[in-house]
């Protein structure tokens, strides 16, 4: 089952962008993509542009009114889609927004936009270079899809390519957005954020912030704060290193983000068996690279098996490569060691063991103001969910590998006083599942 997900692209945000990277975010593996581009000579108003994506929105809900919409607003489409958001409370929406333009009255270059009308010719050549500079980090651009497995030497020398390529877009920059097209863009953009601030107490919908921390264009940091505090339904992930234009820059993926926030489903309530999707190779190295990989280095962990002959072997060689296979283990490192458990399935087996965590780790940090994209994120792309009698039956009745740490906090802890049990009841005309046990020495 395919979900449509509607990309709003605005070239106020960033005009060297004539097509969104949606193959470096793989968002096209799992959703329907289809972009609004607004020509540079086109003069239709703010509601207008929101008329125009709105009938989009409201085809797709009568076509399938049990299937969520996921709407993506960039700077100014931030500001388009939680107005359609506003306006439809009805429709089952899944909104995101990447440094949305709704903080434009408060920009850091609010003083200068007065002057845009009286800027000479000469120095408006020059503009578009400046702009550019502001609104994102030419070096994290070059860097989206540069393998960091590759030798240092290649790193470097495709990102100088990369960089060269970006030059002829500066270039024309000044052609492509003319004097008048800027000076209407900014006067769209301030009506833009004063009609949907006006309606926000409206937006029902799910909602997921994306703030950069280098926005030199937008408060954006302050800005997630106060839509967190002013919507019913809305998550934040604030990356410090990353500018305005943060869809286009390295390190962010957005399917990741969407997964690691629990953001993806197929229906009205979210699924944790149905509606995960495995992890992409670029996941699967990261996770393996950057997250685990010191831990597995300083551990030292070797998996061993036993055949059916009951001969052990090292390696998973003996666990089945269907299910339903459920696996027990203990908190040797507080449950740490499951990352690299995890991952050497996937490495050796091709096998995708799901781990049920304590709804606790898994949980929104509602403490942490400005939270990031963390280590608890990237367990819920990696397969976790949370530990709960029903996930685990359907885990077992989909035929999943599926990893089990009982004993919960005192378990971890090495509380010694206390026993724990582990109960599996199994309905008569089900088939067992195997059930194997992991320990870590």
């Amino acid at each position: 089952m395919t979900i449509m997900m509607t990309l709003i692209v605005v070239s106020v945000s960033n005009p060297t962008v004539r097509e969104p990277q949606i193959g470096a975010h793989h968002a096209g593996r799992v959703f329907e993509v289809r972009c609004l581009h607004i020509p540079v000579r086109d003069r239709t108003p703010f509601e207008g542009l929101v008329t125009i994506v709105e009938k989009t929105v409201r085809l797709e809900h009568a076509s399938s009114p049990s299937k969520p919409i996921y709407l993506l607003g960039d700077s100014f489409g931030g500001c388009l889609v939680l107005a359609i958001a506003a306006r439809n409370p009805e429709i089952d929406l899944v909104v995101i927004l990447a440094n949305p333009a709704t903080s434009f009255d408060r920009s850091q270059l609010q003083p200068l936009f007065p002057l845009s009308e009286a800027w000479p010719d000469g120095l408006y050549n020059a503009m578009p270079y400046l702009l550019s500079f502001i609104m994102g980090d030419p070096v994290k651009m070059a860097r989206v899809n540069i393998d960091h497995r590759l030798p240092r030497r290649l790193q470097i020398e495709q990102l100088f390519q990369n960089l060269i390529a970006l030059l002829p877009c500066l270039s024309d920059l000044a052609d492509i957005v003319p004097k008048d097209t800027l000076i209407w863009k900014l006067k769209l953009l301030k009506s833009a954020a004063s009609y949907t601030n006006s309606r926000i107490h409206a937006v029902k919908a799910e909602v997921l912030v994306l703030s950069s921390g280098n926005d030199y264009m937008l408060p954006s940091g302050d800005e997630a704060q106060r839509l967190k505090s002013s919507l019913k339904n809305c998550t934040v992930r604030y990356f410090k290193d990353n500018g305005h234009t943060i869809l286009l820059e390295d390190g962010v993926n957005l399917l990741t983000v969407i997964k690691g926030t629990g953001k993806y489903r197929r229906s009205r309530t979210i699924n944790f068996v149905t509606d995960f999707v495995p992890p992409s190779m670029s996941e699967f190295k990261y996770g393996n690279d950057e997250l685990v990989g010191l831990l597995s280095f300083a551990t030292g962990s070797a998996m061993f098996s036993t055949l059916d002959d009951g001969k052990i072997v090292k390696g998973l060689h003996g666990v089945p490569n269907e299910g339903p296979v459920l696996f027990v283990g203990n908190h040797m490192l507080m449950g740490l060691e499951v990352c690299s458990l995890v991952l050497e399935f996937l490495r050796e087996r091709n096998i995708m063991v799901r781990g049920v965590a304590h709804p606790v780790v898994l949980g929104e940090r509602e403490w942490v103001s400005s939270p990031e994209f963390s280590f608890t994120d990237w367990m819920k792309v990696m397969g976790a969910v949370p530990v709960t009698a029903s996930n685990l039956f359907k885990l077992l009745s989909t035929k999943s590998h599926v990893l089990l740490y009982p004993g919960g906090a005192r378990e971890s802890l090495h509380h010694r006083s206390g026993f724990f049990f582990l109960a599996i009841i199994l309905m008569a005309d089900a088939s067992p599942p195997l059930l194997l046990t992991c320990r870590t020495t």
